[in-house]
């Protein structure tokens, strides 16, 4: 529920525990929560900085929850700024998408290619293009196969250019391959990230150039749309960040990485649990990692046993205070 205050699953844990009993200590949050000790670590920094819960005088130090009559109040006043601020920035981007639109030919403003072989060309040429960051929303349909997009993306990452991919889960079990792209572009350095029903396939080249389907949601890619510098390529800019803050990590452990330590997650395990995570259903989970239904049952029944967890929910919660489904940064 505090999820829509931007409090995280640990975050809500912790404010939870305190406010059901005395103040503790962080050795008795973490043997309570079963959370890494440096996710708590920097958990209880955050909640002290948004004046959450507070430090206790004495030794060892406890925390202690602040009333919910004010702990929250703050949340809702910066939220309710953070919107007006949001809806006024939206509204000048209008006023210069206008300007922008009606000053300029709009031949100069979109560009509109079709068919499949100059889409694959030109996609190509825009993220050869890139010199600071590639972004992209990876949704059906696709002119591309994975493994295309997966040597284009290695020279770009080779170059130092960050790529960011927010996959829509339906493509990133429809059309990839765990093993065989998603983990190796993570292992060169992508960052993932994944969510149910994005709005709209999209590619964002630097501050230069967005593509996009001219149709909404076409059920076969003939026809895209280059936004050249304008508001309404800021507008798409904008709309990637906001999908990015929502969207869930998808941590997998890249080729070669080697899982030695005993309460760390295997690469079968991240793989199951990002999975899970993105909501798809235990068919499609199952035919994704290639495993005949009873197998994936029975590898699902020992990661919830693993994790203390009775529910695909409850595995979640768990493995996010353990650790495992945080990436080290989010940006």
């Amino acid at each position: 529920m505090l999820d829509a205050l931007d409090l995280d699953p640990v975050e809500q844990a912790v404010y939870e525990l305190l406010v059901d009993g005395p103040p503790q200590a962080a050795a008795d949050l973490v043997a309570s929560l079963s959370v890494d000790a440096d996710v708590l670590r920097r958990t209880t920094e955050s909640m002290v900085a948004k004046r959450l819960i507070t430090r206790v005088p004495g030794r060892p130090s406890r925390y202690a929850a602040v009333s919910p009559a004010f702990a929250f109040e703050q949340l809702f006043t910066a939220q309710e700024r953070a919107l007006t601020q949001a809806r006024e920035y939206v509204e000048q981007l209008l006023a210069r998408f206008h300007q922008a639109a009606g000053g300029r030919d709009p031949a100069e403003l979109v560009e509109i290619v079709t068919g499949r072989p100059l889409i694959r060309q030109r996609w190509v040429q825009l993220q050869r293009s890139a010199r600071e960051q590639l972004r992209v929303v990876d949704k059906p349909p696709y002119a591309l196969p994975a493994r295309d997009n997966v040597a284009t993306e290695s020279e770009m990452l080779a170059k130092g250019v960050r790529c960011r991919a927010l996959y829509d889960s339906a493509g990133l079990l429809e059309h990839h391959d765990l093993r065989t792209d998603v983990e190796a572009c993570i292992g060169l350095g992508e960052e993932a990230r994944v969510m149910n029903n994005a709005p709209t396939k999209l590619g964002l080249i630097d501050d230069q150039a967005a593509i996009l389907p001219l149709e909404p949601a076409p059920a076969q890619l003939e026809s895209m749309v280059i936004v050249h510098p304008s508001g309404l390529l800021e507008a798409l800019g904008a709309l990637f960040e906001h999908l990015w803050r929502q969207a869930l990590p998808l941590r997998l452990s890249s080729p070669g990485e080697q899982t030695h330590r005993a309460d760390q997650p295997t690469p079968d395990e991240l793989r199951l649990l990002s999975l899970l995570a993105s909501g798809a259903t235990d068919e499609a989970i199952a035919a994704q990692l290639g495993l005949a239904h009873r197998t994936y049952q029975r590898r699902l029944r020992a990661l919830l046993d693993r994790l203390g967890a009775n529910t695909r929910f409850q595995a979640g919660m768990h493995a996010t205070l353990r650790g495992w489904l945080t990436p080290p940064a989010l940006p």
